[in-house]
């Protein structure tokens, strides 16, 4: 019996190898989920930068202001024209727009001048509303962008979601430009 050769593993070695497997997942699962998280957070303020962005250059092409504008206490958020028409309910097809929904799990707070605009009554973050059905009178402005690509206001927007190191997006009034840090608390 010394020296034959073995074809397969016992039913023990297949066990621990599997017992081991589940141990390193259990392990690793939560950090992969967080990751996740934050990914997505990411990925929502890469959405409103861009807005924002978008905005300001067909302000700048279109020789127009451009609104973007937030419902207070949820994760809608959309650009249009600064004219009544795009504000009142229907939206022309003239010019671009455009509208967008945050993820359930991302709270977005707008500072304006130290004041918050972006929260309920209650301070809680709310569930977003259906892209398209924000009805108009439910807009809030956060900035206008002129046709030269300023902004009326300088702008912060913050990002938050559980497990994650909240992300700010802040607009200068003098230059139309955006920046991203990410805050400590």
């Amino acid at each position: 019996m010394g020296g034959a050769a073995r074809h397969a593993f016992t039913l023990l070695e297949i066990i621990l190898v599997l017992g081991m497997i589940v141990v390193v997942m259990a392990i690793a699962a939560p950090s992969v989920k967080n990751f996740y998280k934050g990914e997505k957070l990411l990925a929502a303020t890469d959405g409103v930068r861009g807005s924002l962005a978008e905005a300001r250059v067909h302000a700048i092409d279109q020789g127009r202001a451009y609104r973007f504008s937030v419902v207070p206490g949820r994760g809608n958020y959309r650009f249009a024209p600064d004219d009544t028409e795009y504000w009142a309910g229907s939206t022309p097809r003239e010019f671009p727009s455009r509208e967008g929904v945050l993820p359930p799990d991302i709270g977005l707070r707008v500072v304006v001048d130290g004041k918050s605009i972006s929260l309920g009554e209650d301070g809680q973050v709310a569930e977003s509303l259906k892209e398209g059905e924000v009805p108009a009178d439910l807009w809030s402005t956060v900035a206008i962008f002129r046709p030269d690509g300023t902004a009326d206001r300088t702008v912060e927007i913050i990002f938050s979601s559980p497990n994650c190191l909240p992300l700010s997006v802040t607009l200068r009034s003098l230059t139309g430009t955006t920046s991203v840090r990410r805050l400590s608390s």
